[in-house]
């Protein structure tokens, strides 16, 4: 025994036993507590954010609804010829750049009266322009002073409908001769077109600045500062509002962004990790035909499961008092009854030395003497298990001489072979001295076990000795003809593929008629378009039935990849089964074997070998002469 290892002894595992019925109900309980309580929160957290979100949602949508129906006053008492409507539609250019400086004024003042009464409709307008596509010119109110320009660059870029600009500095819309400061405010800005009713004729496009300030204090109870962020994006991507001031008016590059555009849903929430953000993300949309935001507040882990880990520590705090309790406990009785063991243990040490006579001197009645009495008895049993293995390796020495002779045998045979061919042709008996080459030939190839691959030009060789001693058997009723391709000679393929399938023919298939030939066709062809050696074997026998076919085909398709034909070969049958598993093997269980039927009568089986899985060549083994 190795006492010295950690946790081998009973001492340790008795700590360890002592120390797991404590710890594992302790931190179960703990387990199970922390996630009840995150689950309570998380539920708790969806519900609260879902209500905080359509608040906000109401309340933007509500004054969002208002500053467009200020927009539309543009429309009010369009008849009237002092209304604004009246004066866009009539195209009233020459009163208002008239020659008469009274009449300047006069109508510029009933300008400012219209814009100004939509500037103080709502107290955080910023400014309101309105652009007159005909004069080309810019009406800009601002401090309570209207401002005229034409836009001598062109004509700004117009809209044919109502929508917010996203969030952006202010700006006086190409008047550059007003002497402000362009950025000193961020607002939104809401646009839109006055059409000539009720045709789509564009008459101006009124363009109305709405300080940010509005939002954010719309918004502001709608999450924890400091601890959460929150976000109002346009379907553009554009940031309208963030709790990182630095980000508004930018474009948004988040990933947490693109999920909440995918998802296709109004409101929803889900959980995200990355971009150094990890936590739940809530979101709501806002769709009116003029606007397209999201509302989207992050909401991380540390904050929402703050109260949990709470929790946590003051269970982990009393566990750890009661596991110092449990090793207090532990050590003491480990001590008081793991010490007999301990000399148990040094009888054991010194068996592991060799001493297999060592006596044991432990006499108590307990477990402990019960132990040692079954080590005298143990020790008895090695000693005869000593003795059986070294008649065992006696008796494996002679089977190893035995397999030695059984290797010289053939080797004797075939040399044996060697010189009665050379007695045949030297007595110039050239038919003998063919077959028993070609049977040599044979026996020299299935002598060398130490190819389980070989290159096809030699299979196809080992096929033709084979061939030549069926043709004596079968004399002139017997026609071969090879179809092999050049390039497929050196491919390599598993040894012994090409003989079972020719053999095949000569036991199911062969029926010598008189007058009508046996005929068998071996073809061998590259298909480099689909990476595939096909090997084709076909006779015009008397072939098998349908059944028979079916029953092979089902065959093949249970081969096993690993044993092959050998497990699933019936006595007596036909290796197909066995040459397609040892394909799959040795090279790609994308292998295949076809059997088909050929008309009026015939036997066809055709080898799809994939060429990418082929291995390196071998080296060329011989057996000794």
């Amino acid at each position: 025994m190795n006492a010295g290892k950690p946790f081998n002894t009973i001492r340790k595992k008795l700590m360890l036993l002592l120390l797991a019925a404590t710890i594992l109900p302790i931190a179960t309980s703990m387990l199970i507590s922390y996630n009840a309580t995150t689950k309570s929160i998380t539920e708790e957290a969806i519900a609260r954010n879902n209500r905080l979100l359509s608040l906000g949602k109401t309340n933007i949508l509500n004054y969002m609804n208002n500053i467009n129906q200020k927009s539309l006053a543009v429309y009010n008492a369009m008849n009237v010829p002092r209304s604004l409507y009246y004066i866009l539609e009539h195209n009233m250019e020459d009163e208002v750049f008239p020659n008469d400086i009274t009449d300047v004024i006069r109508n510029r003042n009933l300008l400012k009266d219209h814009l100004y009464n939509i500037y103080q409709s709502v107290s955080e307008f910023h400014k309101v322009r309105l652009y007159v596509v005909k004069q080309n010119a810019t009406y800009l109110l601002w401090n309570d002073d209207i401002k005229v320009g034409r836009n001598l660059a062109g004509a700004p870029k117009t809209t044919k409908k109502a929508y917010i600009e996203a969030s952006h500095p202010s700006h006086n819309y190409g008047l550059v001769d007003l002497k402000s400061d362009a950025g000193e405010e961020l607002v939104f800005t809401l646009h839109r077109p006055i059409f000539r009713a009720p045709s789509e004729e564009l008459l101006a496009e009124l363009s109305i600045d709405v300080r940010l300030q509005v939002l954010e204090d719309l918004n502001r109870q709608l999450y924890d500062y400091g601890m959460e962020s929150f976000y109002i994006t346009d379907a553009g991507g554009q940031i309208v509002l963030s709790s990182q001031a630095e980000e508004i008016g930018t474009r948004a590059e988040h990933g947490w962004l693109d999920k909440v555009y995918a998802s296709g849903a109004d409101s929803g929430h889900f959980d995200y990790s990355g971009e150094s953000f990890d936590g739940m993300i809530f979101y709501d949309r806002i769709k009116t035909p003029y606007m397209d935001w999201y509302l989207i507040k992050q909401t991380p882990y540390r904050h929402l499961y703050s109260a949990a880990d709470r929790v946590a520590k003051i269970n982990a705090l009393v566990g750890i008092g009661f596991l110092a309790v449990v090793v207090l406990a532990t050590l003491y009785i480990s001590i008081r009854f793991t010490k007999p063991l301990l000399r148990l243990i040094g009888y054991v040490n010194k068996i592991e030395t060799g001493n297999l006579n060592v006596s044991i001197d432990i006499q108590s009645n307990d477990e402990i003497g019960l132990l040692a009495r079954r080590f005298r008895s143990m020790m008895q049993t090695i000693n005869h298990l000593i003795l059986k293995e070294y008649r065992l390796e006696i008796a494996n020495k002679t089977n190893e001489l035995k397999a030695l002779q059984a290797q010289v045998n053939p080797h004797f045979l075939y040399n044996a072979l060697q010189s009665i061919g050379t007695v045949s042709l030297q007595h110039g008996d050239l038919k003998a001295y063919s077959l028993i080459t070609s049977l040599g030939k044979m026996m020299r190839y299935n002598m060398n076990t130490g190819d389980s691959v070989v290159e096809l030009s030699r299979e196809l060789s080992y096929a033709e000795a084979y061939l030549d001693l069926q043709k004596q058997r079968f004399d002139a009723s017997l026609q071969v003809t090879m179809q092999i391709d050049e390039a497929a000679k050196s491919i390599l393929v598993p040894k012994m593929i090409l003989q079972p399938l020719i053999e095949n023919f000569f036991k199911h298939g062969f029926a010598q008629v008189p007058g009508s030939p046996s005929e068998l066709l071996i073809a061998c062809s590259l298909d480099e378009t689909a990476g595939l050696l096909k090997v084709s074997v076909q006779d015009n026998g008397s072939g098998i039935s349908a059944v028979r076919l079916e029953e092979l085909r089902h065959r093949l398709e249970r081969a096993d990849p690993v044993h092959g034909g050998l497990n699933g070969q019936e006595p007596g049958g036909i290796g197909l089964p066995n040459v397609l598993s040892r394909l799959r093997l040795h090279f790609d269980p994308a292998a295949s074997m076809e059997l088909r039927r050929l008309q009026p009568q015939g036997f066809s089986v055709t080898l799809r070998i994939p060429l990418a899985q082929l291995p390196e060549p071998p080296e060329r083994s011989e057996p000794a002469g």
